[in-house]
């Protein structure tokens, strides 16, 4: 059974605080117990040193289109974390509480593994990120994010007629807490894993060089650090808080979405050896030795953002407190202005990915029934 704990929504409020809330807001007659207009995102306007071009501005909101959601790919999932596809489109999906791994085609819904070492996690941990390397082809395996009994860690599976088998470690040893796991991974277009952190709830270690908590990692299949790391180890940057979503434009630029504390949730693009000021500083502080984040959320309850594709250089991000889809505007270097979509209609949406033909799909983590949506621009 799930916990008070574990059925928060990364803002300390559980959904029955938040039905008391409501339930007073209609006995008091309003529509509303905001005291106002929700704080508009800030968008940072100087370009990083990653070389945003003067003249090549990211496009307006009205000239990006809307998303909006067509059908449902699966329903009755149990809190589903992160997605990725196979080459023969077949789409993976891991559960966080269940450990599961399942594999959706046609609408059809497959357990193909279970990642037993995951089911005991406590809090925000779990079974979290999926990855699918680049020779999946030649050497099928699935990459993992999880939360064992003593660590964070990324382990490989192979995948064969239909299911997965054997374990392999990754990279062991990210710190593990019952808030701030991190767990997203990717392989980038260079070929390397990428890994996001959090702080395990130790904001200092997240400055700390020797310390795999609250980063940005970069390695090699095997787990080793990629030859070019800016620190000689696995550290790619550094400052993050609690990296939730990872994706990269059309100038193999990647950019990382964060939750903040109370407030400043953040989207960032990724330098390597950056440092991205958690403690010290959050948001856009414009404090020398740190670097800015390009978007900033000043009130978390409208972003909390999650998992995050980009499509035609526009970033799509899922909000968890927000419950919405957030469309950022990406190009050259820069960010534009955020718009968002499907406003508490589908609540939180806990990962985005980018699907075939322009397409995005989405994971949702419903208290009715966590859903895969498809949705298409239009």
């Amino acid at each position: 059974m799930r916990t008070a704990q574990q059925e928060k929504r990364n803002d300390g409020i559980t959904p029955a605080l938040r039905g008391l809330a409501a339930a007073f807001c209609l006995l008091a007659g309003v529509t509303s117990c905001n005291a106002g207009p929700e704080p508009a995102p800030i968008v940072r306007q100087a370009p990083t040193s990653l070389g945003a071009t003067a003249g090549e501005p990211a496009p307006s909101v009205s000239e990006q289109p809307i998303p909006a959601v067509t059908a449902e790919v699966a329903t009755g999932l149990d809190v589903p974390w992160a997605m990725a596809l196979l080459p023969d489109g077949s789409l993976i999906v891991t559960e966080r509480e269940s450990a599961e791994v399942k594999r959706i085609t046609d609408g059809v819904v497959d357990v193909i593994g279970v990642v037993q070492d995951a089911i005991d996690a406590d809090g925000e941990g779990g079974l979290l990120g999926v990855a699918v390397p680049p020779d999946f082809t030649a050497d099928p395996r699935l990459y993992f994010y999880y939360t064992s009994t003593d660590d964070n860690r990324v382990i490989s599976m192979a995948y064969g007629n239909g299911a997965l088998e054997g374990t392999e470690e990754v990279l062991t040893g990210i710190p593990k807490a019952n808030i701030h796991n991190g767990g997203r991974i990717k392989f980038g277009p260079d070929g390397y894993l990428y890994i996001g952190t959090g702080d395990a709830s130790n904001a200092e270690s997240a400055q700390d060089r020797a310390s795999l908590g609250g980063k940005i990692l970069r390695v090699t299949a095997d787990g080793e650090p990629a030859p070019d790391s800016p620190f000689g180890s696995a550290v790619y940057s550094l400052g993050h808080r609690n990296v939730q979503g990872l994706a990269w434009d059309s100038g193999d630029r990647l950019w990382a979405s964060e939750f903040g504390p109370e407030r400043d949730d953040e989207l960032n693009l990724i330098e390597p050896g950056g440092n991205y000021g958690w403690p010290a500083v959050t948001g856009a502080s414009g404090q020398r030795g740190f670097i800015d984040a390009q978007v900033v959320w000043p009130s978390t309850a409208t972003a909390s953002p999650s998992g995050m594709a980009i499509v035609e250089d526009v970033a799509y991000i899922g909000g968890l407190r927000g419950e919405r889809l957030w469309r950022v505007p990406v190009s050259g270097g820069s960010a534009g202005n955020p718009a968002s979509f499907l406003d508490g209609a589908h609540g939180r949406l806990r990962d985005t990915l980018a699907g075939v033909d322009g397409t995005l799909l989405i994971a949702t983590n419903e208290t009715s029934g966590s859903r895969i949506l498809r949705v298409e621009m239009q």
